[in-house]
């Protein structure tokens, strides 16, 4: 076969493996490319509308708390025992607001003025301490706009200040110190109106917790007030442009006219133009009987005009520009494609070696059937030779085993004292033989020690040379001198015949065949078979060299498909992880935020219910004792006293604040569940009480278990037992805990639409939630359900990541695979299902209680999925 045609037969096997392998990379390559941007895109995009939202619930939080504040201090006993005009009574309240400014640390002043503007007792907060300021330092504040527009309020009703810059002495103050004022009058017993009690709120206080939610990430949060100036922007020059007049051009709307024609118009959204992706929200935190105005560019200038409720907003608003839209993509893709670009050279390589092992075989293979055809045309009396030769050489590739048949079949067939094959090694100017197979007859007396080939130098160089040489009677032969004729005759050899064998590779041997008891005439046919045999054992040579080649290739190419296949799964399970960490570090941050505002008011409310109740208790108890003090009472009280049943309201009172005190201690209860459920504040591993975080889990799943007219409810039945403190990342666990029984509830849920009410009433739902302390080194907890169960495939592909029984949009399919990844890799436990059709599921996790032992199940597998029995 000519060498173009080789050429050409290659390039085809190798391109017959190589474009497929390639076009398949390349099609997975950009499966996940795809994947990934679709879901940094939902992640985004989810993330965007979770801080816009949670910013706008902060702020009205931020509002709702300082109206709180400033009823209660409105409500202070020593203001009204001033306003009654008790002597003495001024510095009370000084003290009572120098301690509330301490605790609060929020209110740049906190200032009572009587009717006339003079102010009759302040407290200031300066370089982070607050302070009683002197009665001489008092001021009149008769002109500012805050004062005349609160002055003029009903009783109850509260005046917020637009968020602006503070004035002092009629110019910006600098630095520039951003004020919110919240002010309300104050009536005296008689229903007088006295004056009013203001509260500076730093507005930098609330811009600095805007700023922190938008740090370390792609986005740039911007706070705008209803005309569209920036009162937080992403550059400070832009900020507060309606108070300065060579800033009034400098709006949003001026910089981004196609966004702002879209934000100012609608309450919420996100959308995408070529500016980026822009999300908002509108955030009202004025309420019903809050009243407010323009406010004033100048110290003393009056207000313009009153604003309603619904005319006091703000937008909040977070934009990614372009190119942040982009990096994270183009990042990923540069890697993809190095990744790509790397297995395509393996795989490239790979191929070719497949290919040129294949074609070298074949060729091989050709070469062969051309030897055997020439050796059959040759020798025809030693065809059976031939048959059992080649058939032995075709049946095995393995080079030891095709000499070991060589030398035995040429002895058997010739009848000689021994046959030998021997390797040639040559080494820069050294020659070396070195024995690899001989076969020797059975009733050979005295087996030779020694080779002719090793001891005879002019033997040996014949062999390189390729010569075949034939001794019918060493003796006597004149090709040898007189010395090596001895030096045979000696070492017993009596006829010789010694054929080389060169293989394609270069690789150089000798076949010997001895004869040692008496002479051995060689046979012209004979030593044509010898011819044979050696060009025919060549070829195998090479076919078996070329045999190894291919296997070590073909291992090769495993192997790389196997790191390829590696490499496709971390991918995914990185992918699982970004999701679920950016989806848990959302729902943790929400529901810190949550536990935090509602644990303030709560707290307020707890801690005054006792005195409602000390001052309810005196006040009933004062009524007892006007009855009895003044048994002939008027017509007109014994009337009223029926009207509203005096009796009943007496008996009735103390139980109904025992019952607030209940409900509001209840909500500190879930709100303490809340943040220990989260564990934002607990990155590090530490001993975790387990049942603190199933019982969270629980009190935060309890809505979707308990029975309602359109929901059978599920029993949860809790058989704790006695285990100590575990070594854990309390929130990761509190997470497997959440995905375990929620998905129990799922299962409950779907199977509960398909039975009948009977059915239903006859074997309730019921989620069974068991721990136990494994040996001394772990604890087990088991979540089982009486659910529907699941198939054997199911139950193989549980932890695998994306893969989901629910239908679309029900579920991501991430949780039991994360789950797996905390509970075995962060925990160094394991976790596995019993289940079946028809008899419910069991979820056991397995943990150590120190990190410092290692489960003895996870050394064999961290994940086991086994029958149900």
């Amino acid at each position: 076969m000519s060498l173009q045609i080789h050429s050409r037969i290659l390039i085809r096997h190798f391109l017959t493996i190589f474009l497929p392998l390639s076009a398949f990379v390349g099609s997975v390559v950009g499966t996940i490319y795809y994947q990934q941007v679709q879901t940094e895109k939902v992640v985004l995009k989810t993330n965007e509308l979770g801080k816009v939202d949670l910013q706008k619930k902060v702020i009205s939080g931020d509002f709702h708390s300082t109206v709180s504040d400033l009823i209660v201090i409105s409500k202070e006993n020593e203001l009204q025992k001033i306003l009654e005009g008790v002597d003495g009574e001024k510095q009370a309240l000084s003290r009572e607001l120098l301690s509330f400014s301490q605790y609060k640390k929020l209110y740049d002043q906190i200032r009572f003025l009587d009717r006339s503007g003079k102010e009759v007792v302040r407290v200031n907060f300066k370089k982070g301490e607050p302070g009683i300021v002197p009665e001489e330092k008092l001021q009149v504040q008769t002109k500012r706009y805050w004062f005349n527009d609160t002055l003029r309020l009903n009783q109850g009703e509260v005046f917020v200040s637009p968020l602006d810059l503070n004035i002092d002495q009629g110019k910006i103050e600098q630095p520039f110190k951003p004020m919110i004022r919240f002010g309300t009058p104050v009536f005296d017993r008689r229903g007088q109106k006295r004056g009013i009690v203001v509260l500076n709120y730093f507005g930098a206080k609330l811009l600095d917790n805007f700023n922190q939610a938008f740090a370390n990430v792609p986005s740039q949060g911007m706070l705008l007030n209803a005309d569209g100036y920036w009162l937080k922007g992403a550059k400070s020059e832009d900020e507060w442009g309606f108070m300065f007049p060579d800033r009034k051009n400098r709006t949003f709307g001026k910089v981004f006219p196609q966004a702002w024609q879209q934000i100012s118009q609608k309450e919420s959204g996100q959308f995408l133009t070529a500016e980026g992706m822009f999300t908002f929200a509108t955030v009202y935190p004025l309420l019903e009987g809050q009243k407010s105005s323009t406010g004033a560019g100048q110290a003393f200038a009056p207000s313009q005009n009153q604003i309603d409720t619904k005319s006091y907003y703000w937008k909040i608003v977070s934009w990614v520009s372009p190119e942040m839209l982009t990096t994270k993509s183009n990042r990923f893709l540069s890697q993809l494609l190095l990744l790509y670009a790397g297995l395509v050279g393996l795989i490239g390589i790979g191929s070719w070696l497949l290919a040129r092992a294949s074609v070298n075989r074949q060729m091989a293979q050709l070469e062969l059937r051309q030897s055997e055809a020439q050796l059959r045309e040759l020798v025809e009396r030693e065809k059976i030779l031939k048959t059992r030769l080649s058939s032995q050489i075709r049946n095995s590739l393995d080079l030891n085993t095709i000499l070991g048949t060589v030398v035995g079949e040429v002895r058997e067939l010739l009848q000689i004292d021994r046959c030998q094959f021997l390797w040639c090694h040559q080494e820069d100017e050294s020659t070396s033989f070195e024995l690899s197979q001989q076969a020797c007859a059975p009733d050979l007396p005295e087996p030779l020690g020694c080779s002719p080939i090793q001891n005879v130098e002019a033997l040996s160089e014949a062999v390189l040379q390729g010569n075949l040489l034939c001794f019918d009677d060493i003796a006597t032969d004149p090709w040898l001198d007189f010395k090596n004729r001895n030096l045979l005759v000696t070492l017993g050899f009596k006829s010789l015949l010694i054929v080389s064998v060169q293989t394609q590779s270069g690789r150089l041997g000798v076949i010997v065949c001895e004869h040692s008891r008496a002479l051995r005439p060689w046979s012209d046919d004979e030593v044509e078979l010898i011819r044979g045999v050696a060009d025919q054992l060549a070829i195998a040579i090479d076919q078996a060299q070329l045999y190894n080649q291919s296997r070590a290739a073909t291992a090769a190419a495993t192997t790389h498909a196997e790191q390829l296949n590696q490499v496709l799964h971390n991918l995914k399970q990185t992918q699982a992880q970004l999701i679920q960490t950016e989806k848990m570090s959302s729902l943790g941050q929400l529901v810190a935020g949550v536990a935090h505002e509602i644990n303030n008011p709560v707290n307020f409310i707890y801690g005054n219910l006792t005195h409602v109740s000390e001052y309810t208790q005196g006040l009933l108890k004062l009524v007892e004792l006007y009855q009895k003090s003044n048994a002939n009472s008027t017509p007109e009280v014994q009337a009223h006293i029926e009207a509203i049943d005096l009796d009943f309201m007496a008996e009735d009172l103390p139980k109904i604040l025992v019952s607030m005190k209940m409900g509001a201690n209840r909500i500190r209860e879930i709100v303490l569940s809340l943040r220990n459920f989260s564990r934002l504040d607990e990155a590090d591993m530490k001993p975790v009480n387990i049942h603190e975080g199933i019982d969270s889990t629980l009190l935060i799943l309890q809505n979707r278990f308990k029975q309602t007219s359109g929901n059978p409810g599920i029993e949860i039945v809790k058989a704790y037992g006695d285990i100590p403190l575990v070594d854990c990342y309390a929130g990761q666990l509190n997470q497997v805990f959440m995905n375990l029984i929620s998905n129990a509830i799922d299962a409950l849920d779907s199977y509960n639409s398909q039975r009948t009410l009977e059915d239903i009433e006859a074997n309730p739902s019921q989620i069974i939630i068991r721990t136990n302390l494994g040996n001394t080194d772990c604890i087990t907890v088991q979540i089982a359900d009486n659910g529907p169960g699941m198939t054997e495939v199911v139950k193989q592909r549980l932890f695998d990541p994306f893969f989901t029984t629910k239908p679309a949009g029900k579920g991501t399919g991430l949780g039991l695979a994360i789950s797996a990844q905390i509970v075995a890799e962060q925990h160094k436990g394991a976790i596995w299902c019993i289940s079946e059709p028809g008899q419910g599921a069991q979820f056991w996790v397995e943990i150590p209680i120190s990190q410092s032992s290692e489960l003895a199940t996870t050394s064999a597998a961290t994940l086991a999925v086994v029958n149900h029995s």
